[in-house]
């Protein structure tokens, strides 16, 4: 296994190459990379972690080479734009805070974020 150091941004991480060619960054022992996928496979899967959950904020935080995409938020599933989970073969599931829910009872609960956002943005300005 080959470990390399990498300086970015002044914060010291550390990423390791296993035999199979898998890179994975680290920092202060935990999977973790804020501009890129903490973990890149040789196969062209992509893991995006922070603070050692995964986590990614714009876009899925797991993409495998076969298609399927997972989006997490602090380690849950979690995607209030669309399913959160896409396989290949074009199955959907949604998800919100790491709890499965139906396509109808997403869409309810996203609006009601979304009208409760603008109402308090409305009564901010006023």
């Amino acid at each position: 296994m080959k470990q390399s150091n990498n300086l970015n941004n002044n914060k010291y991480k550390k990423y390791i190459t296993d035999d199979y060619g898998n890179k994975r960054w680290y920092l202060n022992g935990e999977l973790h990379r804020e501009d890129g996928p903490a973990i890149l496979c040789h196969d062209g899967d992509k893991r995006w972690y922070l603070n050692g959950k995964r986590h990614r904020e714009d876009g899925p935080a797991v993409i495998y080479a076969n298609g399927c995409k997972f989006w997490y938020l602090n380690g849950k599933l979690h995607r209030e734009d669309g399913p959160a989970i896409l396989y290949q073969n074009g199955d959907k599931y949604w998800c919100l805070n790491g709890k499965f829910i139906t396509e109808a009872e997403h869409k309810q609960r996203t609006q009601v974020n979304i009208f409760v956002a603008l109402h308090k943005a409305l009564k901010n300005a006023n």
